[in-house]
C-alpha cells in the first residue's frame, strides 16, 4: 500500500507540540469572574454561511461536515486515514480502488449504510445534469462495482494520484435521494447523514443547530448541542465573543489580537491559504510581464505580513507554502526593489511625461481598479497597502469594495485580490491555472494559458511516484513565478478566538476556510464544554 502524502514537512512530533503549547490556554486558563452557567451547548461563528448541505452539491468538500462522513477523513497531520472505509487495496497500475466499509454503521434516520451509498453518491458526482462543482475530481472514474453491502470497487481510466484525498467528500443516503433532484431537494436544507451530529433546524443568515448522534460509530459527542452562528461582520462577531454569546469565532488577526483576555484565548492555525491578485490577461493591460513583475517588486509583502497579519503568515512569491511537500525553493523569489521595479516599467514604456507622478504611455496614465469583497476587513487592509506601494513607483490604482456578485462579471477585465489555496494536494493548483478552466466560474480568474503550465499540471495528477511529481510541480512553480499570472503576496495563517470553558482543541492545517465545513472545529465531535 503506497505510504500516504504528508503535506506539510513539519514532523507530526512538532505539529502535536505547538498545537498543546498553543491550546493548553484553552483548557487550563481560568476567567476571574464566573460567568453564568449555560447548558452543554457550544456557539461557534465561522466566516460564511454556505448554501446547501449537500456534499454532492460541494458542502465539506474537504470533509470536516459533521453530518456526514467520507470514505476516508484527513487526521491533526493531513494523513489519509479511514472513516466509512475501514481498509483498502490500490492496484499497482494506480487504477483500482477496492474499500472494505465499516458494519454496523446507521443513518440518522435508522437506516443502515452500504456500499450502495456510496456508488450512488459517486455516480450523482458524476452526472452532467446535477453539475456537481467536485465532478473534475472524479472525471477519470470509469465504473463503480458493488461487490457486497460492504465491499467496494473503483476503476479508473488512468492514475489519478490524489483519488484516495478526494473520497473525504461525504456520502449521502440513497434511500433518500434516488429519483430526486439533487438540486433542488429538501434533503440540501434538511441533511441526514451517518456523522457525529444530527441536523435540528438552520434558520438562513441566522443560525444552524445541530445535536449529538447518540448512535455515532465512534461514540456520541460529549457536547449535547453546537449552534453555528452566523454573523458576517466581523466587529459585531468580536462583541459576541467578548460577550460570552460565542464560544469560538473566526476572526482577522487585529480583531482576534483585541479579543485576548483572561478568559479568550486566540489561536493560530497554520494553513495553504494565499492571497493574490488576479490580472486577467483579457486586459491588454495585464499582458505585459514586465509589469506584472513590477507589481511584484513594488509591493512590500513582508510588510504586510508584520503589519495587517500580526506576523501570522510568511510572504510568498509562487502559490506553494515553504512547508510544503512540493515546494521549490529554487523558484524566482521578489523581495521589495523599487528601483528593479521602475526599470520594469521604462523598458515597457511608461514614462511620468507630466510629472504629475503617475506613469503614463501615449497619453493614458498606468491606472487600473483593483476590486476586493466588501464585507471582509482584511481584504481591504491588504489592498490599501498595495495602492499606497504601488503610488511610490507611479502606479494609481482604484480600489473597489464590492459584492462577489458586483466583482463575478468584471473580474476577466479587472484587477481582483483573491484568496486561494494549496494545503492538500498540489493538483488543486489545476482548475486555477489549466486553460481548460478559463470562463468556467471562479476558476483561472487571470485566464492564464500556456501550453507548458498545462502540460506539467495533467501530468502531475496522472504520476503516482511522490518524487516525480515533486520534480514536476517544481518546474511548474519557476514557470508561475517568472510569469506572474497573479501577484502573489502571503500565506495567511488563520485566527480563532476561543472561550477558555472550551476543551479538546487540536490544530489541522487549514485551506481556504471560513466555512462552517471548515476550521478549527474539524474534530468538533472530540471537544468538551468546562463544567
Amino acid at each position: 500500500m503506497r505510504l500516504w502524502k504528508r503535506l506539510f514537512s513539519v514532523s507530526g512530533m512538532m505539529l502535536v507540540l505547538v498545537a498543546g503549547i498553543i491550546l493548553a490556554g484553552c483548557g487550563k486558563q481560568h476567567p476571574t469572574s464566573t460567568p453564568p452557567p449555560r447548558e452543554n451547548i457550544l456557539v461557534i461563528a465561522p466566516k460564511y454561511e454556505g448554501d446547501n448541505l449537500n456534499p454532492i452539491l460541494g458542502y465539506g468538500k474537504y470533509g470536516g461536515s459533521k453530518f456526514f462522513n467520507g470514505l476516508v477523513k484527513f487526521d491533526e497531520n493531513l494523513n489519509v486515514v479511514p472513516d466509512l472505509a475501514e481498509s483498502w487495496e490500490i492496484s499497482p497500475d494506480g487504477k483500482t480502488y477496492t474499500f472494505h466499509l465499516r458494519k454496523g454503521v446507521r443513518w440518522h434516520d435508522g437506516k443502515e449504510f452500504t456500499a450502495g451509498d456510496v456508488k450512488f453518491t459517486y455516480e450523482k458526482i458524476l452526472d452532467p445534469e446535477v453539475a456537481s462543482p467536485l465532478k473534475p475530481y472524479f472525471e477519470f472514474v470509469e465504473r463503480i462495482d458493488v461487490i457486497d453491502d460492504h465491499t467496494l470497487r473503483i476503476q479508473l481510466s488512468k492514475p489519478y494520484a490524489p483519488f484516495l484525498e478526494r473520497l473525504v467528500v461525504g456520502i449521502v443516503p440513497k434511500h433518500l435521494l434516488e429519483g430526486k433532484d439533487i438540486k433542488t431537494a429538501e434533503f440540501n436544507q434538511h441533511p441526514v447523514g451517518t456523522g457525529p451530529f444530527k441536523f435540528v433546524e438552520w434558520r438562513k443568515g441566522e443560525r444552524l443547530v445541530m445535536e449529538a448522534n447518540p448512535d455515532y460509530f465512534l461514540g456520541k459527542p460529549e457536547i449535547d448541542r453546537v449552534v453555528v452562528s452566523f454573523i458576517p461582520d466581523e466587529n459585531t462577531r468580536l462583541l459576541q465573543l467578548t460577550k460570552g454569546d460565542v464560544d469560538v469565532a473566526f476572526l482577522p488577526p487585529r480583531l482576534a489580537a483585541k479579543a485576548q483576555s483572561k478568559n479568550i484565548q486566540v489561536v493560530a492555525v497554520p494553513t495553504g491559504e494565499w492571497c493574490g491578485i488576479g490580472l486577467p490577461y483579457k486586459n491588454p493591460l495585464f499582458r505585459d510581464r514586465n509589469l506584472r513583475q513590477a507589481l511584484a517588486y513594488a509591493i512590500d509583502k513582508q510588510a504586510i505580513v508584520d503589519r495587517i497579519l500580526e506576523g501570522k503568515g510568511e510572504p510568498t512569491s509562487i502559490p506553494f507554502r515553504s512547508n510544503h511537500w512540493a515546494f521549490n525553493p529554487k523558484a524566482k523569489r521578489y523581495s521589495p526593489d523599487l528601483e528593479k521595479a521602475k526599470a520594469l516599467l521604462a523598458a515597457s514604456g511608461w514614462k511620468d511625461t507630466d510629472g504629475d507622478g503617475i506613469l503614463d504611455k501615449n497619453g493614458k496614465p498606468l491606472r487600473f481598479t483593483l476590486m476586493y469583497a466588501a464585507d471582509d476587513v482584511l481584504r481591504k487592509d491588504i489592498c490599501t497597502a498595495v495602492r499606497t506601494d504601488l503610488k511610490k513607483v507611479g502606479i494609481d490604482i482604484e480600489l473597489a469594495g464590492l459584492s462577489w456578485e458586483q466583482i463575478k462579471p468584471r473580474m476577466y477585465t479587472d484587477a481582483t485580490l483573491f484568496f486561494w489555496s494549496t494545503v492538500y494536494d498540489p493538483d488543486d493548483q489545476y482548475p486555477i491555472w489549466h486553460s481548460e478552466f478559463i470562463g468556467q466560474g471562479w476558476w483561472n480568474p487571470a485566464c492564464y494559458q500556456n501550453e507548458m503550465v498545462d502540460e506539467l499540471l495533467e501530468k502531475g495528477r496522472a504520476t503516482m511516484d511522490k518524487e516525480e511529481r515533486r520534480k514536476i510541480y517544481g518546474e511548474l512553480q519557476q514557470i508561475l513565478a517568472e510569469e506572474q499570472p497573479m501577484i502573489f503576496i502571503a500565506y495567511i495563517d488563520h485566527t480563532y478566538a476561543c472561550s477558555t470553558r472550551v476543551e479538546g482543541l487540536k490544530i489541522q492545517p487549514e485551506g481556504h476556510s471560513g466555512y462552517m465545513t471548515e476550521g478549527l472545529w474539524w474534530n468538533l465531535e472530540e471537544w468538551r464544554l468546562e463544567k
